[in-house]
């Protein structure tokens, strides 16, 4: 994973912990990517019981 990625996740991360809603992250948790690159993904267009999320 690219520096720049990994602070973006880190601060998406910390904006969402302060309020932030989950569809405003310019990156996905779940994949570790830019949300663009993953947001046709299943796991975001059909979601189901086994995806669970973030831990806090």
């Amino acid at each position: 994973m690219d520096k720049k990625l990994a602070a973006a996740i880190q601060r998406d991360n910390e904006l969402e912990d302060a309020g932030m809603h989950g569809d405003d992250r310019k990156t996905c948790w779940s994949h570790q990517s830019w949300a663009e690159d993953c947001a046709d993904q299943p796991f975001h267009t059909r979601p189901s019981v086994s995806h669970y999320p973030r831990p806090a």
